[in-house]
């Protein structure tokens, strides 16, 4: 087929065009490709682990229901090793301290409770964490290693009474009576305006009653 002037030169330079143009748009066409299926590769990995992780934490939980305590160590520590970047890592190491605990077994609840605070990256779990981790050196009597933990708490809003109510225990316990007034009645004031139904106002009120009044 025959062209006129016109369209050949048009031609010409839409070939001189692609010669030079033509590689870099194909290859940045390829890595945009490449990189919408990596990113659904990606999200398929992320379905699957996160489906088998959700399988082994029911079995967690069955395992927790009978109290196989053997069971709860191991599956606890496969979500932890397989599964950590999921949610359920930090939901199993909680539930396996708090059996821990029951069991009073206080090093392997420790070690649980580091891994969410140091290594799970989930922020709401990680406060939970360190509250409860607070309490154990509580009752060991580590009360600075405590009051550390709570102090470097990021709660989220509707965590923020369990810190304080933690960290009011702690200062109660080394005699700095005000600072733990100080705590528990954050807690009261909070709640008349954010949460007025949380259980945990009942118990704070308790104890700012059993403080000796301030000078």
């Amino acid at each position: 087929m025959a062209y006129d002037l016109q369209e050949q030169e048009s031609i010409d330079q839409m070939k001189a065009w692609w010669d030079q143009w033509g590689t870099p748009i194909t290859a940045a066409v390829c890595v945009v490709c490449l990189g919408f299926a990596a990113w659904n590769g990606w999200q398929w990995y992320q379905r699957n682990e996160a489906g088998k992780a959700a399988v082994a934490y029911a079995q967690l939980q069955q395992a927790l229901v009978h109290n196989d305590a053997k069971n709860v160590s191991s599956l606890s520590t496969g979500l932890i090793d397989s599964y950590g970047t999921t949610i359920y890592a930090p939901m199993g190491a909680l539930a396996a301290a708090q059996a821990s605990l029951d069991a009073g077994d206080f090093t392997a609840a420790e070690s649980r409770l580091k891994w969410v605070i140091e290594s799970s990256k989930r922020p709401e779990y990680e406060t939970l964490a360190r509250v409860r981790l607070a309490g154990v050196y509580f009752d060991a009597g580590k009360l600075d290693e405590a009051l550390k933990l709570v102090d470097e708490a990021k709660p989220e809003p509707r965590q923020v009474s369990l810190v304080l109510d933690r960290k009011g225990d702690i200062l109660a316990a080394k005699g700095d009576i005000e600072g733990a007034r100080k705590s528990w009645q954050e807690v009261l004031d909070r709640g008349a305006k954010e949460f007025r139904t949380d259980p945990i106002l009942r118990v704070v009120e308790y104890k700012l009653g059993s403080l000796p009044a301030a000078d």
